[in-house]
């Protein structure tokens, strides 16, 4: 079914205010509310428009987060879901909550919120606030106050996506948790079935989807390039179909050509998630660099991002890029001219071919090996001039600030974009989003294959 975008992150933003507002009128301030946040979807909307809040009526207002898997009237009919933080720090008894989700769908998630909430004490008056109404009610539950009435069919998905990137960061660090378990294993996605069809050769990205998927309980089958029926002529097309007819609910794909992800959803019915594409993306791996960011120096906004190496040939670059962006880092691209992507301007960062000016001011220095394998054309005097210029040694590191943290997505050269003794080093994070991207491909496994993507199967809804 095609995706149709109905808000953009304006309109969003502009709903948001208009609910404050209305929010402010009604209670008369803001003195005595609490704002909860439904997981995963609600949270960050109830975190915004607490601040939308707080700047309006100019005072601080609660905000916490609620799941509410143990209150619904389905359990025994769906698979078993992992629960996400419930963050409430106050008595809610004589207090006015207001419960936040994004979509308003069958209203059997805020009948479970309702029972859920009286845990923490008895309020003197619950609301509701939805991003999306779209109707097709199965109890008598209606919202106070809606960003937009969407009328929709019922075979219809509506996603409310104000910061997708925030949201899987978020329900990762419940998948972290999970992972320092005596047993780091939980039914989640029990019953599904993930395929990794890698055609380039990978140590951490496929064993860490692979990982990420037996731990959520779901079957797994490897594709192997070289002992497949490629080598007889088989086409990517067959290979692909051939694969999902298997019956596999999702499929985890790299290939040395870009855009092979977006074109196995047009020829597969099973959702398709981009393991590295070629030239041009490497989405979970940003998504577990921003993670790993957030969680080595408390948050990413403002945060000043040195991207060190062979810019032009890494996938890892524009997708780490796009997402610092997205979360309003500040990034500065640090490499020769040779090895800066052609419309460089267009990326709206900072450009440097001095990395020696760039250390002291950075936060993070992300480090990129050469891409030889991508590379066509002689591109650098040596490999020793390089590392002159743009490794990162253990003597630059001194001239980090003490919070500064080194990153890599691996496979490392050392010696050439990285000092020998570097990875090492207590501000050296390699390892640390090794183990971190286990826990961020969990948490993009369950959004796509555990969390209401299949009504058909007993996931809940709305």
């Amino acid at each position: 079914m095609p995706r149709v975008q109905v808000m953009d992150a304006a309109a969003v933003e502009r709903a948001l205010r208009r609910m404050a507002h209305e929010i402010i009128e009604r209670n008369g301030g803001t003195g005595g509310l609490v704002l909860v946040g439904l997981q995963v979807g609600g949270v960050f909307l109830a975190e915004r428009l607490a601040a939308l809040l707080g700047e309006i009526d100019g005072r601080a207002v609660s905000c916490g987060s609620l799941d509410v898997a143990m209150h619904r009237d389905d359990i025994g009919l769906r698979p078993v879901m992992v629960q996400a933080p419930t963050v409430i720090e106050e008595d809610l008894t004589g207090r006015t909550v207001v419960l936040v989700d994004d979509v308003l769908y069958t209203g059997r998630t805020v009948r479970a919120a309702l029972d859920a909430v009286c845990d923490f004490g008895r309020p003197r008056a619950v609301q509701l606030a939805v991003m999306v109404d779209r109707g097709h009610r199965e109890l008598p539950i209606r919202a106070d106050y809606v960003g937009k009435n969407l009328p929709t069919r019922a075979d219809e998905m509506v996603d409310v996506s104000a910061d997708g990137i925030r949201e899987i960061m978020r329900l990762g660090d419940s998948f972290a948790e999970v992972n320092t378990r005596a047993i780091p294993k939980v039914p989640a996605l029990r019953g599904r079935t993930v395929a990794s069809l890698f055609f380039e050769d990978s140590t951490r990205t496929r064993l860490s989807f692979e990982t990420a998927a037996k731990r959520l309980s779901a079957d797994t089958v490897t594709f192997s390039a070289g002992a497949s029926s490629l080598s007889k002529g088989e086409s990517l097309r067959d290979t692909a179909q051939t694969v999902a007819a298997l019956g596999v609910d999702c499929v985890v794909v790299r290939h040395r050509s870009a855009g092979v992800a977006n074109q196995l959803t047009r020829w597969l019915d099973c959702s398709v998630v981009n393991a590295g594409d070629g030239c041009h993306e490497h989405p979970t791996q940003a998504l577990l660099d921003c993670y790993t960011i957030r969680s080595r120096l408390g948050g990413i906004e403002g945060r000043r991002v040195a991207v060190v190496g062979d810019i032009a040939h890494s996938r890892v670059a524009r997708s780490l890029v796009a997402a610092l962006r997205a979360l309003d880092a500040e990034v500065t691209l640090v490499a020769p001219a040779t090895l800066l992507p052609p419309a460089v301007d267009s990326w709206k960062v900072g450009v440097s071919s001095r990395l020696d000016e760039v250390l002291p001011r950075a936060d993070v220095i992300y480090l990129l090996r050469l891409q030889r394998e991508r590379q066509d054309a002689a591109l650098l005097p040596s490999l020793r001039e390089f590392h002159d210029r743009f490794g990162l040694s253990a003597e630059r590191v001194a001239r980090l600030a003490d919070h500064a943290i080194v990153m890599h997505p691996g496979p490392m050269n050392r010696g050439v974009e990285i000092g020998a003794e570097v990875p090492e080093m207590r501000c050296a994070t390699i390892t640390e989003q090794v183990a971190n991207g286990v826990a961020v491909r969990m948490a993009v496994l369950f959004r796509l294959l555990g969390s209401g993507a299949d009504p058909a199967a007993g996931t809940p809804r709305g």
